[in-house]
């Protein structure tokens, strides 16, 4: 019993970690981008709103894909994990 709560408990984590990771991505992504963008075509930008309004887009795009993408990235680790344990078999 205490084996399957610590392995629902580990891949949870590894969900959340996912998850953090995502929207850690988008944010970036989205400051960048709107910081660069403002540069490039906007005279006497203000950096200070673009990035927080990038930091806010990003985060909201990334959110929306996060919890779907690490359901994926969870199965790619489990099948990897699966495969990694299981014995090889010997072909006839």
């Amino acid at each position: 019993m205490l084996k399957i709560i610590t392995g629902i408990g580990r891949w949870i984590f590894y969900w959340l970690y996912y998850i953090s990771l995502i929207c850690l991505i988008g944010a970036v992504l989205g400051v960048l981008t709107h910081v660069l963008f403002a540069l490039c075509f906007r005279d006497q930008a203000d950096l200070a709103f673009y990035a927080s309004f990038g930091f806010v887009n990003g985060l909201n795009y990334a959110g929306v894909w996060a919890g779907g993408a690490a359901i994926v990235l969870c199965v790619l680790r489990a099948r990897k994990e699966y495969l990694a344990t299981r014995a090889p078999e010997k072909e006839s």
